[in-house]
């Protein structure tokens, strides 16, 4: 589980606090600050949506917590950020892959119950170009940076420290994960406030997104694939369907954790790569 190769980095304490400190610091900024005023959807106009705000705000993420603190600093290289180029394709086949079953369910869901399919009025009422933004903005912005924060660095580096204790391999797994997916729950927090729930709604949600990040930290566990959890994570978060949306799937963590369990379960025991 998590099995260390020649390049894997035990990170200082030191790092990882910065790391979570700017995350924080720049989580607050974006969501009160950034994200209010506007300058950050400088690029959408000009590219039809392609380049939204969530982008350019993830984008400047990895490139000073992942890239300057973790990379330059840390010392990680790609690999010990739980990113290989090997794991790409059997990821982008099942993200498709869940993407297509969720289509077929909806259809068949909407075919029984109202004898009819109705087909998404997001691509006509956005357009192309903006849900394919948004989808992008998530695969490699939000996605792609939650995933490597939380479970490629923070999850594994947990594990890792953990691994002297007397503990079994199940109980230090749900250690680390209880640790780092507290902290993905948390950083939420800013968000949810800024989208103007109450202190109590706000933290009232965080239980919900412990038990989906936690979800993913079970399948990055069980299939050392973090593409697989960008892939599902960025589904999750916009599933941009081609029929009309009756799961409200967007909003809805159930089918982020059913989704990564269900992978998890039928995944075959994985070797350990160089």
């Amino acid at each position: 589980m998590f099995p260390r190769t020649g390049s894997n980095s035990t990170l200082s304490l030191a790092i990882l606090a910065l790391a979570m400190a700017l995350e924080i610091a720049f989580a607050l900024l974006a969501v009160f600050v950034l994200f209010p005023s506007g300058i950050l959807k400088v690029f959408a106009a000009p590219t039809g949506g392609l380049i939204t705000a969530t982008l350019v705000a993830n984008f400047i993420s990895l490139a000073v917590v992942v890239g300057l603190v973790l990379c330059l600093i840390g010392g990680l290289r790609l690999s010990d950020l739980g990113l290989r180029s090997s794991d790409v394709p059997i990821a982008v086949v099942l993200t498709i892959s869940a993407w297509i079953g969720v289509n077929a369910i909806e259809a068949a869901w909407q075919a029984v119950a109202d004898g009819a399919v109705s087909w998404g009025g997001e691509w006509r009422g956005l357009g192309v170009t903006a849900v394919i933004g948004a989808l992008l903005a998530q695969v490699f912005g939000n996605a792609l940076y939650e995933e490597i924060l939380f479970r490629g660095v923070l999850l594994r580096q947990t594990y890792w420290r953990l691994e002297t204790t007397r503990l079994t391999n199940l109980q230090t797994l749900a250690i680390a994960i209880a640790i780092s997916q507290s902290l993905f729950a948390l950083i939420h927090l800013p968000i949810l406030l800024s989208g103007g729930l109450s202190p109590i709604a706000a933290f009232s949600r965080l239980p919900a997104i412990f038990v989906a990040g936690s979800a993913f930290a079970v399948l990055y566990a069980r299939s050392d694939n973090l593409m697989l959890c960008v892939g599902i994570h960025a589904l999750a978060n916009k599933p941009t369907l081609l029929v009309t949306d009756r799961f409200d799937l967007p909003d809805n963590l159930v089918f982020a954790v059913v989704m990564c369990l269900i992978l998890a379960a039928f995944w075959r025991t994985k070797r350990v790569r160089r």
